[in-house]
């Protein structure tokens, strides 16, 4: 009993420790699921309206669309093109199932059945799927489908699957053309409307325009007061609306460059080539290696002067004007690759300049290898040529693949490797004799050919050893050590401005950087700068800056600072000054030029207050007309208010200038009849998309905001826009 008691009197303890084990359970398993729900969360590249897209699908669909597009398609815009499809199509299928559309395996079937469906995604197939009259023929596919199926079981996977996405794409064109036709027989048009447009379209205008473009007026001659911007950013206010987050960011760019004492050390590396070229130390093969050019030499690869000159114009004058076996002075040039110029240093020895046969014509015909037996095949065409039988009819009887080209050192020269194929065709076509067949192994089949031509040329044997001008490691190091001190010393953002002249640097400003930009710099973009757009949106507070971001590929570093954080919802006057202050300065402008043409009924009057004036021929409406280089919209919907040989009744205020003009005369197309529902039906088609216009600075461009988005005359959307941002939008590419 004793005992019992005692057990007893540990009974609360007992308890305890119980209830902490098992809060510790709890407390473990529910820490698990957090973690797993972070990580989850981590691999969340977006979500819309519930439907999440994880990076691992992104990248799956990615590669799908590359398998459609080619692999060297661009991988930020295969990206991009996958988020754009993966919102659009949640969108429209949430949409459709409300309204009960969608697309059947019996549609999909009879699309498939027609030649010319808009449907079809044409541009995602092969050539083999279309006829001879270019309408698609599904038994062509049907035909592939089992071919592979039976024969070759590891293409028809890859073609299942193809097959499989070109299907779906159908689906989806289908059920976004059910939903357009449903959306435009929601709107209507009238006959007013349709006849104005049919008017306008059928009738053409000879006009002659007076111009006074605000470019004729100084910037500095109008001024522009705070009340002015104020009165402005109320009357724009809806156009500065912004439906996501964005940043204001300052950066600075630190460029490498070759120091003097890297441009001396390559300069001292050519001039010791020079040598072993004049010396003739060692094998030119080996000088050439030796000093690791970028331009291979070949002794059975002569370049011609196409060669030399698109290498250097200035180097074809010199190896023209030289004896051979001697060598140039070092000497520089520029390239393009990928887009980017590439300065080199380089020295030419010209072995030998001699004339000789560059250019070789030659005739072909293809034979497939569809049999093992090709060789003979084709040594019985050459018989049969060589015994008098029509070449042509021989081709068009066979059904065989016939043609020509010439042949030159256009065809190697500029490049560091050509293919083998190439090179033996190369070797058996230069020594061939004219109008002798013979007959080369391709890969695909056999060739025969027959050389009808030779061109004569001035040919150079020139051996060349050029490196691209870079900085070397050493000047790399220094020149980051440098930057990292001006980065150390500054603090927030406001430092990296104040003490970037005194540094040598430059500050650059970006506004309305958005989250889904994949690289930072405007209007000119920076290459692999998405790890700074990730920062700032990541991590990054008002004012702080960040890490020292290095790029080796092109040579660079850079340092970002956030300045301000715009949050969603309309932009403040500051950041929306610039725009501002261009709109009140042009129609400050255009009331100066409104009160010098007071008074002003004819075009000889508005020539003789300075206009510059031009004839437009053929203007309908409605169209944005080109005066004197600048697009100017309106002025079609004036010109066509305006009867033959009337002034206008006033100046034209327009987006470019202030224009009077008057009609000379009008030409109408009398065979065309006015059909009011076909006109209402283009009409409402064409509004189902509506595109917001955009404004247009002085020279006629688009007037776009610093984040290289166009700014819109009025709040008008697509209604892709609209579903989209009704669906709660969630973009995290930023952080993938």
């Amino acid at each position: 009993m004793a005992a019992i008691g005692k057990i007893r009197s540990w009974g609360p303890w007992l308890v305890g420790i119980i209830g902490l084990a098992l809060f510790g359970f709890i407390a473990t398993d529910f820490t698990r699921q957090c973690e797993t729900s972070s990580n989850q969360a981590r691999q969340q590249v977006g979500k819309v309206l519930g439907e999440k897209l994880s990076i691992q699908d992104l990248q799956q669909r990615s590669e799908e669309y590359k398998a459609l597009f080619g692999k060297d398609v661009n991988e930020e815009m295969v990206r991009n093109l996958v988020w754009d499809d993966f919102v659009k199509n949640t969108v429209l299928e949430e949409e459709c199932a409300k309204l009960g559309l969608g697309v059947t395996d019996e549609e999909i079937k009879a699309v498939l059945a027609m030649p010319n469906h808009p449907a079809l995604p044409r541009q995602f197939m092969p050539q083999e799927f279309f006829n001879q009259a270019g309408e698609f023929d599904h038994n062509y596919v049907a035909q592939a489908y089992a071919s592979m199926k039976q024969q070759d079981p590891e293409r028809f996977r890859d073609f299942d699957a193809y097959w499989n996405m070109i299907e779906k794409m159908l689906r989806q064109n289908l059920l976004r053309e059910k939903y357009l036709t449903l959306l435009q027989s929601c709107m209507l048009s009238n006959e007013y409307s349709a006849k104005v447009t049919f008017e306008g379209g059928n009738t053409l205008k000879d006009v002659t325009v007076v111009a006074f473009p605000y470019a004729s007026i100084n910037d500095n001659e109008v001024q522009v007061s705070e009340a002015d911007l104020k009165a402005k950013y109320e009357e724009m206010k809806e156009q500065f609306k912004w439906n996501k987050e964005t940043r204001d960011i300052k950066y600075v760019v630190c460029k490498v460059q070759p120091s003097d004492a890297d441009m001396e050390n390559l300069t001292n590396s050519l001039l010791e080539a020079a040598d072993q070229f004049n010396n003739d130390s060692a094998k030119i093969e080996t000088v050439v290696a030796m000093h690791r050019s970028t331009i291979p030499y070949h002794a059975d690869r002569p370049y011609n002067k196409n060669g030399i000159r698109a290498i250097s114009a200035a180097l074809l004058d010199s190896l023209d004007n030289m004896k051979d076996s001697t060598v140039t002075a070092p000497f520089r040039y520029m390239t393009m690759r990928a887009n980017k110029p590439i300065e080199s240093m380089a020295i030419a020895r010209l072995n030998r300049r001699y004339q000789d046969v560059d250019s070789i014509h030659f005739e072909f015909i293809a034979l497939p290898a569809t049999t093992n037996d090709v060789e003979k095949r084709a040594d019985s065409i050459i018989n049969v040529i060589n015994a008098g039988t029509n070449i042509d009819t021989l081709v068009n009887k066979m059904n065989l693949q016939k043609g020509d080209m010439w042949l030159s050192a256009d065809v190697y020269q500029g490049r560091t490797n050509i293919d083998a194929e190439t090179k033996a065709i190369l070797a058996a076509v230069r020594p061939a004799k004219v109008d002798e067949l013979q007959r080369i192994a391709i890969t695909n089949g056999v060739l025969i050919f027959k050389v009808t031509e030779r061109k004569v040329s001035t040919l150079y044997d020139v051996a060349i050893i050029s490196n691209e001008i870079r900085p070397s490691s050493e000047t790399e190091d220094n020149t980051y050590n440098n930057f990292s001190a001006y980065v150390s010393s500054c603090s927030n953002a406001t430092d990296l401005e104040k003490k970037a002249a005194q540094a040598g640097f430059e500050i650059l400003e970006q506004k309305n950087l958005l989250s889904d930009a994949s690289t930072i710099g405007s209007p000119m973009p920076l290459t692999n700068t998405r790890d700074a757009v990730k920062w700032a949106f990541a991590k990054a507070e008002e004012g702080s800056i960040s890490e020292i971001y290095r790029d080796p590929a092109e040579g660079r570093f850079m340092v970002v600072g956030v300045t301000k954080i715009n949050p969603v919802g309309y932009l403040d006057i500051k950041g929306a000054e610039q725009i501002l202050r261009a709109e009140v300065i042009k129609d400050k402008k255009a009331d100066m030029l409104l009160k010098k043409l007071a008074g002003v009924t004819t075009v000889e009057q508005a020539e003789q207050k300075g206009g510059t004036s031009t004839t437009l021929n053929s203007v309908g409406f409605p169209a944005t007309l080109p005066v004197l280089n600048m697009g100017e919209p309106g002025l079609d919907g004036a010109i066509a208010a305006t009867a033959v040989g009337q002034n206008a009744k006033k100046p034209f205020k327009g987006a470019n200038g202030v224009y009077f003009f008057k009609v000379d005369s009008c030409e109408t197309d009398s065979a065309r009849t006015f059909d009011r529902r076909a006109v209402e039906t283009d009409l409402i088609r064409n509004h189902v998309w509506i595109v917001t216009p955009t404004k247009t600075d002085i020279a006629g461009n688009p007037l776009t905001d610093r984040s290289g988005r166009p700014i819109h005359q009025n709040p008008f959307t697509s209604f892709w826009e609209v579903l989209a941002e009704k669906a709660g939008l969630t973009d995290n590419r930023y952080q993938f």
